[in-house]
């Protein structure tokens, strides 16, 4: 799929935040609808990360990968299957355990090499920043579900990218 620039993040963004409570339920509709498996994946993980859920923008920040995906697409994305979801989980998963393995320098070089090589560069980078907007000053006491929200995420990019 082709890269999505930074602008119509943006804007996609501003738009949904925007939403009254009608046209959120029915974004939230057509999202469950059209995405079922993303949609129990994404309510599973709410449930795990417990009460800080509600403080979470991580369903939005979902709807907004699935909206600024499609739109890049110009057509509405595969239905992605539970299974395609725990291999993109599985391989994100031991891909953040290998960088946890080497130094503290290793790490900083391979995050900033995982964002700047990875295709939807732009959409990660901006759901970093929404989940990190309150804790950009001090990253290190950010609460430990945005680690948890940021797999989520890329697990959902890295299907919808094919």
């Amino acid at each position: 799929m082709k890269t999505v620039p930074r602008e119509p993040i943006i804007e996609a963004w501003d738009r949904l935040c925007d939403l009254n409570k009608k046209q959120s339920t029915e974004l939230s509709r057509r999202f469950t609808e059209g995405q079922p498996a993303v949609s129990v994946y994404l309510l599973a993980w709410t449930e795990e990360i417990g009460p800080e859920a509600t403080q979470s923008p991580l369903i939005e920040l979902a709807m907004l990968v699935w909206k600024v995906m499609t739109s890049t697409a110009g057509k509405p994305l595969p239905e992605i299957v539970p299974e395609a979801l725990e291999r993109a989980e599985k391989a994100n998963t031991e891909m953040l355990e290998n960088l946890s393995e080497g130094s503290e320098f290793e790490m900083h070089v391979s995050d900033a090499g995982l964002i700047t090589s990875f295709n939807q560069s732009e959409l990660l980078g901006f759901c970093i920043e929404v989940l990190m907007q309150d804790d950009s000053d001090q990253p290190e006491l950010a609460p430990e579900r945005i680690g948890m929200e940021l797999l989520v995420l890329k697990t959902i990019i890295d299907c919808f990218d094919q």
